[in-house]
C-alpha cells in the first residue's frame, strides 16, 4: 500500500507546464468542498509539486483548509511529473482507450520536443506501449501542426505581456521578428468579431453571467459578458488591457480570446485561479513594477465597499474592510497610479444601501473625484443591472411601505484624460 502523509497547503506548487489539464471544472471543485474528508489523497513529487489531484488541492483551498493528505513520488524530473500525470488516468478505474492513446500522443510529441524524433518516438512508445511505428502515425497531425503549436505558445505568452518581443523569441528559439509577425496575424483575426453578447446601449442587460471565463463561483466574480463589451466598445485587438483586481481572471481570459494583450494583479495573487498569470499586487501601494508602463486601458473592479465584508480576504489593505474615509483615500491612491500608466480607465461599482434606513452612497459618482481633481473626463457612464433580484422578499415589503427604492444595478465609468 503506497504510504501517505499530511502536508501544510501552503506546500503544494502548481507549475503549469508540468500539469497536463487545460483547463479545470470549476462545478466539481464546488462539489468536492463538500466533501473533503471523502477525498483520496494527492500525488506530488518533490515535497510538493502537484501531478494528480488539482480538484482536490483546489476544493481545501476554497474550504480554507490547513492541511491535505498526500502521496509523495519523491525526487521526480519534470518529465517524469508530466509523464505520471498521464499513467494516474489509468489508476482511476477507466484504462486509456486507444483515441487517448492517440491523443496522448501528440500531446507528448510536443511536450518531448527537447528530445529528436527519434527518441521522443522511443519514450513515447514506452510510454503508451505502443510500437514506433503506430507511435509515427498517432503523431502525424502533431508533427504537421508542431510549428502552430509553436507559434500559439508564442502569441499567447505576448498576449500575458511577459517579456519583450526579444525576450519571448530568445525563450521559444524564434527571432523578435517572428513574434510580431504573428502576433500580428493573430489580431488581426480578431480585428471586427463581434462578442455574441454585443449591447446596443447604455444600459447591459444579460439574463446570467456565463461561466466559461474565470472561475465564476469566486465572489464577486464579474460577468464575461460585461468585460466583453468593455473591450469591445474602448479597445481594439493588440491593445493592453490592465486589470489591477483580477479576482477570478475573468478579464484575462477574456482580452486573450479577443486578441487583447492583458496584464492582471490581485492582492492575493493567482489564490483562487492558479492556472492564470495572475501577480500579487496590492493596486492601493501604486503601479506594480514589472506591469506594462502604459496600458491602452486599465480596468478597476475593487470590492463595493463594506457591502462584502470579510469576503474577499485578511490582507492588510484590503478595501472591503476599511472605513468609508479610508476607502476614499485608498481609492485616490488607485486612480492616481492608473491614470500615470493609462490611456483610458473604466471602474464598475454599486451604491452601498443602508439596510436600515435606505440611505444610499453613490460610489460612482464619489469615485469620479480624483479623475475629476487629475483633469480626467467621463467618456461614459453605463447602467449595468445585476443578472437576478438582489432583494429579499422581506426588503421590497419594507421599500414599499417606507416609502424606498431598492438598489439593482451596477455604474460602469469609462474616462479618459
Amino acid at each position: 500500500m503506497t504510504e501517505t502523509s499530511t502536508i501544510p497547503i501552503s506546500e503544494i506548487r502548481y507549475v503549469k507546464e508540468l500539469y497536463p489539464r487545460l483547463k479545470p471544472i470549476d462545478e466539481v471543485i464546488e462539489r468536492y468542498r463538500i466533501a473533503l474528508d471523502k477525498l483520496p489523497p494527492i500525488t506530488i513529487a518533490r515535497g510538493g509539486v502537484l501531478v494528480d489531484g488539482y480538484h482536490r488541492w483546489q476544493a481545501h483551498v476554497r474550504e480554507g483548509a490547513e492541511t491535505i493528505e498526500v502521496v509523495d513520488l519523491g525526487d521526480l524530473t519534470d518529465a517524469e511529473i508530466f509523464n505520471e500525470s498521464i499513467r494516474s488516468n489509468a489508476t482511476h478505474g477507466q484504462q486509456l482507450s486507444r483515441k487517448e492513446k492517440e491523443t496522448l500522443a501528440g500531446k507528448l510529441w510536443q511536450t518531448l520536443g527537447h528530445l529528436d524524433k527519434t527518441e521522443r518516438e522511443t519514450e513515447i512508445a514506452a510510454l503508451l506501449a505502443a510500437s514506433a511505428s503506430t507511435v509515427r502515425e498517432w503523431t502525424k497531425e502533431a508533427r504537421k501542426h508542431e510549428q502552430e503549436a509553436l507559434e500559439a505558445a508564442v502569441v499567447d505568452a505576448w498576449l500575458n505581456c511577459e517579456h519583450s518581443n526579444v525576450k519571448i523569441g530568445a525563450r521559444y528559439g524564434v527571432s523578435d521578428q517572428s513574434v510580431a509577425r504573428w502576433s500580428s496575424t493573430f489580431c488581426q483575426v480578431w480585428q471586427n468579431v463581434e462578442p455574441e453578447s454585443r449591447q446596443h446601449f447604455d444600459v447591459w442587460t444579460f439574463p446570467t453571467a456565463d461561466k466559461d471565463d474565470g472561475q465564476q463561483s469566486y465572489f464577486g466574480a464579474i460577468p464575461p459578458q460585461v468585460v466583453e463589451n468593455l473591450l469591445w466598445f474602448f479597445t481594439e485587438p493588440g491593445q493592453t488591457v490592465v486589470d489591477l483586481f483580477a479576482g477570478s481572471g475573468t478579464t484575462i481570459e477574456v482580452a486573450k480570446r479577443m486578441g487583447r494583450r492583458v496584464w492582471a494583479a490581485d492582492i492575493r495573487g493567482d489564490h483562487y485561479a492558479p492556472y492564470l498569470p495572475i501577480h500579487t499586487h496590492d493596486a492601493v501601494t501604486g503601479w506594480p513594477t514589472d506591469a506594462p508602463r502604459k496600458a491602452d486601458l486599465v480596468f478597476l473592479d475593487p470590492p463595493y465597499w463594506k457591502q462584502a465584508t470579510g469576503r474577499y480576504s485578511a490582507e492588510p489593505n484590503e478595501m472591503a474592510e476599511m472605513d468609508i474615509d479610508t476607502f476614499t483615500s485608498a481609492w485616490a491612491d488607485v486612480v492616481k497610479a492608473a491614470i500615470d500608466h493609462a490611456g483610458r480607465v473604466a471602474y464598475i461599482i454599486s451604491p452601498t444601501q443602508n439596510k436600515d434606513d435606505g440611505v444610499v452612497i453613490d460610489h460612482a459618482t464619489a469615485m469620479l473625484v480624483p479623475f475629476l481633481d487629475a483633469g480626467w473626463n467621463v467618456e461614459r457612464r453605463i447602467i449595468v443591472p445585476y443578472s437576478t433580484q438582489q432583494a429579499t422578499g422581506q426588503q421590497v415589503e419594507w421599500a414599499r411601505d417606507e416609502k424606498k427604492m431598492l438598489k439593482l444595478y451596477r455604474d460602469l465609468v469609462v474616462l479618459t484624460p
